[in-house]
């Protein structure tokens, strides 16, 4: 099993050594080896790592994939894991996807807008909703 350094890591996952360094201050990642001060990684945190860029590519925030990391208890399959907090994201989509599709509706309204001043959009906007 190889070590690396944090810089070869960082290299291979393309991110930034601050950012490995803040997950390992986190626990998302084990904490490295200490070599003459020097930190140094095996192959498991950079597997580590790529599941955490695949959650976040998810839309995963840092608290769900610490859930999903190490939120549940011990023998809890990946599968029920992902299945879990995949489902709770799904729902958080679709909220959001009602919203966009309002916003979207309330901004094609305003394309067409004719009014000469705002006053008069506030009033046309105020009239809408009795």
């Amino acid at each position: 099993m190889a070590e690396l350094t944090i810089g070869e890591v960082a290299r291979g996952t393309g991110l930034r050594t601050s950012a490995i360094r803040y997950y390992e201050d986190c626990s998302l990642i084990s904490p490295a080896r200490r070599v003459s001060g020097s930190r140094r990684y095996d192959d498991s945190a950079v597997e580590r790592l790529a599941l955490i860029a695949f959650a976040k590519a998810a839309g995963f925030s840092l608290r769900e994939i610490r859930k999903l990391l190490s939120g549940f208890r011990e023998g809890t399959s990946a599968a029920e894991r992902w299945s879990t907090l995949a489902r709770a994201k799904l729902a958080e989509l679709d909220i959001a996807a009602k919203r966009i599709e309002t916003m979207r509706g309330i901004l094609q309204h305003a394309l067409r807008c004719g009014c000469l001043d705002l006053d008069e959009c506030g009033r046309r906007i105020a009239a809408t909703r009795k």
